[in-house]
């Protein structure tokens, strides 16, 4: 697994949501997974502040996740950016991407791509996300920890099937 945060996050919430969803929010094999993709478009587009948003995404060897895995793999992300606040004070959209090609096998990959207003909900101030002196670590540890898991999980799936035989 890649994490990826982009350098963007001036300008409008068009800018973000238009390459994440297509213009017309018909982007070949783009779907919103989770997130009020409205509130956080009027977020951004009311935010008084010069970095508006950030955006980034998780990207995957795997063609495909259960949906189970997705959802779990996307809340424990937001507990890693946004330790110490609870969901209320923050609004984030998750969007799915299985358009790009794994180079190493020529299947499509699946990118959970995220979308994050820079402002704290509940008093309005300015909420950075990711700033990469304090948190790279906490990243790093954060796909560490989920590429154990899954060796595990192969790991484990592999025992099993030896021992079914």
């Amino acid at each position: 697994m890649i994490v990826e945060l982009f350098k963007r996050g001036k300008g409008k919430s068009s800018g973000p949501i238009d390459y994440f969803l297509g213009k017309n929010r018909d982007r070949e094999h783009a779907k919103l997974l989770s997130g009020d993709l409205e509130e956080v478009a009027e977020l951004i587009d009311s935010s008084p502040y010069v970095k508006k948003y950030t955006a980034g995404c998780l990207s995957f060897f795997e063609d495909d996740l259960s949906d189970s895995k997705k959802k779990n793999l996307m809340a424990a992300f937001e507990k890693t950016l946004f330790p110490g606040l609870k969901p209320e004070q923050y609004r984030i959209v998750w969007i799915e991407h299985r358009d790009k090609e794994n180079t190493e096998t020529g299947n499509k990959r699946l990118e959970l791509n995220f979308l994050i207003p820079n402002v704290e909900i509940t008093t309005g101030k300015r909420l950075q996300p990711f700033f990469a002196k304090a948190d790279l670590n906490r990243v790093d540890d954060f796909k560490t920890i989920i590429s154990l898991e899954k060796e595990t999980d192969d790991r484990l799936n592999q025992i099993l099937s030896q021992h079914n035989n």
